[in-house]
């Protein structure tokens, strides 16, 4: 019975203008939507994917996902003069980045080096090219740096200091040993156009679960284009887990980092911590162990048309932290065993728009204590569990989403604060297992959204007795005044997201 009475509210839904701004699916197009994004998902896991050779599958409701404007690339910074090549100690440079990083440095790199009286390779006074590097250390220190065919395999760890930088250009591919503990900590410039840093395949005897890793710190950065990354950081999320930038008030950044059209294969995660002004856009993460992009306390990024595919124990994009000014765009986010996009604990004035997010584990886009929070224009396409997650967040507004077949409701909101306001507007809901769930809801403000094709439950949770209501506010003028759920009483402070206050 209830069942019918679902598919009435949806009948009576449809003969309304609600949701003029998209066809509705029956099953037949249900199922070429499936086949679809199916198509897309299989041609954006494969290891020479570009959003480019995807865009041709992104057509009909997937069109917009990709970009129409082109992305302006940044220019490569310069540091000039010629940099020369020295020795440091290992344990004080851990020593030192320990200091910058906290708890966030694994405290067991040290067991990781196969020798232990054998130092670190120290790059100071200005810029060197991987080959000019390879041919120093060979002729000063034998041993620090081997060459395999077109592959040079460093075993000794790599550090740049601030007054320096290392250049690898096209075709240049540098390893880092596993066995030999081999690692590159950056406070100066590292450049990476149209080459690749990875880690070795082996184990490493004193520390298994070691894997190289890049750390860019104190006022260091990292520009990358066309490059590759693979095979590299301690599982998890960290500045041992892949690439890290790690910014410090004391030191800021003079140079901007980028990521343009790169690969990231089996790399743990890109760390942006504490930092500012980064750009991350048109790259591939496959089979990262952690966050593939993982964001804490950041001012300023911008996280553009990205293919985030398979993420093996966590969220494909996560930003935490009081990261704020944030925009996220264009990506695809397929297959993650967590979220697709998480944003979590202070996070605010953040923008997540024409994404597409399908398949993953933990539902399509989670905000748990976000304010001013965007989300607008996202495809959210069979992902298991929740489409869009809001918990313990205010000022949130969620604009012109197609919430379709996901497991759990298309939107759900919990948790929330007595004051706490949340606008959904002029979204699609298509069988999906509930509409729009409560649970512990403040002020939910609802307009123009199109539920025709949503069954068989509308609205779930504790706003279930709210359905009446919604049919009522669907046959009324399109312009009427948004019909609000668990109004907040008028003399509620409201957070200002343009002031910040």
């Amino acid at each position: 019975m209830r069942r019918r009475l679902s598919l009435l509210f949806a009948g009576l839904l449809a003969s309304t203008a609600f949701g003029a701004n998209a066809e509705n699916l029956d099953h037949a197009a249900l199922a070429k939507l499936t086949r679809q994004i199916n198509q897309v998902t299989d041609r954006a896991g494969a290891r020479d994917a570009t959003l480019e050779s995807v865009a041709p599958l992104l057509t009909e409701r997937l069109y917009g996902i990709a970009p129409t404007a082109p992305l302006q690339s940044p220019a490569f910074a310069t540091i000039e003069g010629k940099g020369g090549l020295h020795t440091i100690p290992v344990d004080f440079m851990l020593a030192q980045m320990r200091l910058q990083t906290g708890a966030r440095f694994n405290a067991n790199i040290d067991k990781a080096l196969t020798d232990a009286n054998a130092p670190a390779l120290f790059i100071r006074g200005g810029t060197i090219t991987l080959k000019e590097l390879a041919a120093a250390a060979a002729a000063q220190f034998p041993g620090a740096i081997e060459q395999n065919g077109e592959t040079w395999t460093a075993k000794w760890p790599i550090v740049i200091w601030s007054d320096s930088g290392l250049v690898l250009d096209e075709g240049d591919r540098l390893e880092l040993s596993t066995h030999a503990g081999a690692f590159v900590l950056n406070a100066g410039l590292l450049q990476v156009n149209d080459g690749s840093v990875s880690g070795s395949t082996e184990i490493n005897g004193g520390l298994p679960e070691f894997k190289p890793f890049i750390v860019t710190a104190m006022s260091g950065a990292l520009q990358a284009r066309q490059a590759e990354f693979s095979n590299l950081g301690f599982p998890g999320s960290g500045s041992t887990s892949g690439i890290s930038i790690i910014g410090a008030a004391l030191l800021p950044a003079k140079i901007r980092s980028f990521f343009v059209e790169s690969t990231f294969d089996r790399v743990s995660s890109v760390n942006l911590l504490d930092t500012h002004n980064v750009l991350i856009a048109q790259n591939r993460f496959r089979d990262a162990d952690g966050p593939a992009i993982a964001v804490k306390g950041v001012n300023s990024a911008r996280i553009l048309s990205n293919i985030v595919t398979g993420s093996r124990q966590a969220q494909g994009i996560n930003i935490q932290n009081r990261s704020s000014d944030i925009e996220i765009a264009h990506n695809l986010v397929l297959g993650n065993r967590g979220s697709g996009i998480f944003l979590a604990n202070g996070v605010r004035d953040i923008k997540v728009s024409a994404n597409l997010l399908s398949g993953n584990g933990r539902g399509g886009i989670s905000v748990v204590r976000g304010t001013c929070v965007r989300l607008i224009d996202n495809m959210v396409v069979a992902n298991r569990q929740v489409g869009i997650k809001v918990r313990a967040s205010d000022q949130l507004a969620l604009s012109q989403n197609q919430l379709i077949n996901n497991s759990g409701p298309g939107i759900s909101v919990i948790e929330q604060g007595p004051k706490a306001a949340l606008t959904i507007d002029g979204n699609q809901f298509i069988a999906n297992r509930s509409g729009l769930h409560g649970g512990s809801a403040s002020q939910v403000a609802l307009s123009g959204n199109d539920f025709a094709g949503q069954s068989p439950i509308l609205l779930d949770g504790e706003f279930t007795s709210y359905v009446p209501q919604l049919l009522r506010i669907s046959s009324a003028d399109a312009a009427a005044q948004p019909f609000i759920i668990h109004a907040n009483e008028q003399s509620s402070a409201r957070t200002d997201c343009q002031s910040g206050s």
